[in-house]
């Protein structure tokens, strides 16, 4: 039986976790690493490492978490920080999440093998994660609730209009199957599409 930690102890443990994860997972990928790969690294026992997560697959949404603070960091950069259009800013909001999914290596990891989301998909507990991603994305539900205020978006619950953005990966995780053309025509499009949905009702005075 894995012995008691001190809260330290589990800090530190935790924290040396998150960082063998992140090198297994950008190394191996997710469905190669095996919780050994995790915990060698740490020091600790196979046993130890589910006082910590429940799965490899629960320690790599970690991680990812870990990361979204600098993500939104360089959306707001590329979109409501470059413009005070706010169809634009959406525009470029959507496609800088695109740019992100192709540029950041743990993406990959899911775009490269589409068992593996479902993999992680079948550990979420999506009502804790939402509670936890919602506060990290402070200012991009900033950013639309004062576009709201200006009356140029739909009054809608920002993180539902959020959620709209965020179909736009839907299209990236598609890449490999679909023609080139018909992908880059859908990658222009798309973000302009679902900008104006919500942009233009509001504007014109009418909701939906």
């Amino acid at each position: 039986m894995p012995r008691a930690f001190t809260e330290d102890e589990r800090k530190g443990i935790r924290e040396r976790l998150m960082r063998a994860g992140r090198g297994s997972f950008l190394r191996y990928g997710l469905k190669k690493t095996t919780v050994q790969d995790l915990v060698q690294p740490v020091g600790i026992a196979k046993a130890t490492f589910y006082l910590f997560f429940e799965s490899k697959e629960e320690l790599f949404v970690e991680v990812i978490l870990h990361e979204i603070p600098q993500m939104i960091q360089r959306l707001m950069r590329a979109s409501f920080e470059t413009t005070d259009d706010t169809r634009e800013a959406l525009i470029r909001f959507m496609r800088q999440i695109a740019v992100e999914l192709h540029e950041s290596p743990l993406a990959s990891i899911l775009l490269g093998d589409s068992s593996q989301i479902q993999s992680v998909l079948s550990q979420l507990n999506y009502h804790q994660v939402l509670t936890r991603v919602r506060p990290l994305y402070a200012p991009v539900v900033n950013a639309i609730e004062t576009a709201q205020e200006r009356g140029d978006l739909l009054e809608e619950d920002p993180m539902r209009i959020l959620a709209c953005l965020g179909l736009i990966k839907l299209i990236p995780l598609g890449e490999k199957q679909i023609p080139k053309t018909l992908y880059d025509a859908m990658m222009e499009l798309a973000p302009q599409i679902i900008a104006d949905g919500l942009t233009c009702p509001r504007r014109k005075g009418r909701t939906l």
